[in-house]
């Protein structure tokens, strides 16, 4: 009887260290998998956040281009106001040089 006693105790044994060793490859592929997933997701944010970003410069640019378009505008405005301030500048001056041409030969 207690040979039986001793085999069934080494028995249970057995199983008890086999039950161990699978346990442990079970836990080493969980967290083999945790880690993977883990990667999954990290990569995944950094995808999603490079697509965000990539759509918030394109605002900003958009963005951008309208007041470059607005100032363009504006200058071109100012660059015509000026042009004309100028024409009538020269004309004005013109006429005193005509004037002074006129004079100083029609003196003589």
């Amino acid at each position: 009887m207690s040979i039986d006693i001793l085999r069934s105790i080494k028995q249970t044994e057995l199983e008890a260290e086999q039950i161990k060793k699978e346990s442990m490859v079970n836990a080493r592929q969980i967290l083999s998998e945790a880690q993977n997933q883990s990667y999954k997701l990290i990569d995944q944010a950094l995808q999603d956040a490079e697509k965000e970003a990539e759509h918030i410069i394109a605002i900003a640019e958009k963005a951008a281009q309208s007041e470059v378009e607005k100032i363009k505008e504006q200058t071109s405005k100012e660059c015509a106001a000026i042009q004309q301030q100028a024409r009538t500048k020269i004309d004005s001056a013109t006429d005193i040089i005509m004037g002074r041409i006129v004079k100083a030969h029609g003196n003589s």
